[in-house]
């Protein structure tokens, strides 16, 4: 029996008439986490452990910034707004292979200063390694909504993305950003 399902998901930009947005396009059964060869272009990977429900999100042949994209639809978040004139919070991701991170516009309704939003990150972290810490356990956290768990079976990146948006009303950014490097 496979131990993962990987569904692929062709994205599609807008244009005049429409959003962009996300369509099924096959899904596969694979012993392996490793993406399995699809000859179509702008998809992703959905990936779901057919064992532990764990999710990840990679991507196979769209834009960098689909994944983001996808996710926040995943998990049924507000669109995205964008704009050049609010200041802009940031959350780095960082691991052993890469370094990630989200953007957000301030909420309409409050703005926070560098500590408040530090002080949201660490409670948002302290409530992702709790959940995590017992998990390996073997003990089952528990999560308020279907969303918050989707959110954490998808990742660290998910998890505060969808606290930020959800619980304190950021408005995620997604942008394309051409970064270089200098040694």
């Amino acid at each position: 029996m496979a131990k993962y399902k990987h569904s692929f998901w062709r994205y599609i930009p807008s244009n005049n008439n429409k959003k962009s947005g996300f369509k099924y396009v096959e899904s596969i059964e694979t012993d392996t986490e490793d993406i399995p060869d699809l000859h179509d272009y702008y998809c992703i990977d959905h990936m779901t452990n057919l064992e532990t429900g764990q999710m990840r999100v990679k991507n196979h042949s769209a834009p960098g910034y689909c994944v983001s994209k996808y996710i926040g639809i995943s998990l049924e978040l507000p669109p995205v707004e964008k704009s050049n004139k609010q200041e802009i919070y940031m959350v780095i991701h960082k691991s052993i292979d890469k370094i990630e991170f989200d953007q957000f516009l301030e909420p309409k309704d409050k703005r926070y200063t560098q500590e408040e939003w530090e002080f949201i990150l660490k409670i948002i972290e302290d409530k992702f390694n709790t959940a995590k810490d017992l998990m390996k356990q073997g003990t089952a956290p528990i999560f308020k909504t279907k969303v918050e768990f989707r959110a954490f079976s998808l990742g660290r990146k998910a998890f505060f993305l969808y606290h930020i948006v959800s619980n304190y009303k950021f408005i995620h950014l997604i942008q394309k950003l051409n970064i270089g490097y200098t040694t």
